[in-house]
């Protein structure tokens, strides 16, 4: 993990909600005078705690099946579920697909068709490594809640 990556602002928006907010990659610069967003409109996605909780019981789920298929029948539903591991970074980078990259258009620091490869890999890696670190943090307060 880069030791540089920041939280990014996130505010809770109602029981089960959080907003991430871009509002710091908002800056003026060559990319950016193009974007649809900036400091007076920055962007923002909504994180749903339910919907996050679901992509981890749809894991274990399905993990769990697995395992049923594969283990001999003695072993108790117990031991089947210790094995069970959801990789939330699977979940946290389809989020980022969904959410983040499918507006490469209007962020355009995102789009490679618009802007030099080199410079939207890097700026695609920060803004990743900063989305992951509040979703760390967002998860974190989710299951505390849920």
């Amino acid at each position: 993990m880069n030791l540089l990556s920041k939280i990014l602002n996130y505010s809770i928006i109602g029981l089960e909600d959080y907003l991430i907010s871009f509002e710091s990659y908002c800056s003026p610069c060559d990319i950016q005078k193009f974007c649809k967003y900036g400091k007076a409109e920055p962007f923002t996605i909504t994180i749903n705690c339910g919907d996050l909780n679901r992509a981890k019981e749809k894991i274990k789920f399905d993990q769990f099946q697995k395992l049923q298929k594969k283990e001999d029948v003695s072993v108790t539903y117990e031991e089947l579920i210790k094995k069970v591991k959801i990789n939330v970074q699977n979940i946290f980078s389809q989020i980022w697909k969904d959410k983040v990259k499918a507006h490469k258009e209007e962020i355009r620091c995102l789009d490679t068709k618009k802007v030099d490869f080199m410079l939207v890999t890097q700026q695609g890696q920060d803004w990743w490594q900063d989305f992951n670190t509040t979703m760390k943090e967002i998860n974190r307060e989710c299951e505390k809640i849920m």
